[in-house]
């Protein structure tokens, strides 16, 4: 562990509509402290084998995680894949490289 000395951006977003039903989508990120992890082998392939490219994981503190999917770190930006919540003070991320959108809606 690193002792905290590591920081990621969380990206929240929320869809707001005007008076006329225009909606407006409102990001909000977040600058928070965290420790990475490494990843055994055997866990990045089994990852692999299941169609998921892990690329980190990293623990926050329970206090600053709100469910976001989105997050920043060393400069990439990339999806939450699983979220262990077992500890009462800590959130562990497993984050993946994001998927090209391929005009799904």
């Amino acid at each position: 562990m690193s002792r905290w000395l590591r920081t990621c951006t969380l990206h929240s977003s929320q869809v707001t509509r005007d008076a006329r039903g225009v909606p407006t989508e409102h990001t909000t990120d977040r600058l928070v402290c965290c420790n990475p992890f490494s990843m055994g082998a055997q866990s990045y392939y089994q990852a692999a084998n299941a169609g998921i490219r892990p690329i980190a994981v990293i623990q926050i503190h329970k206090c600053d995680y709100h469910g976001e999917r989105l997050v920043t770190y060393e400069g990439a930006r990339l999806n939450v894949e699983r979220v262990d919540t077992s500890s009462t003070d800590y959130v562990v991320l497993t984050l993946t490289e994001r998927m090209a959108d391929h005009g799904q809606t």
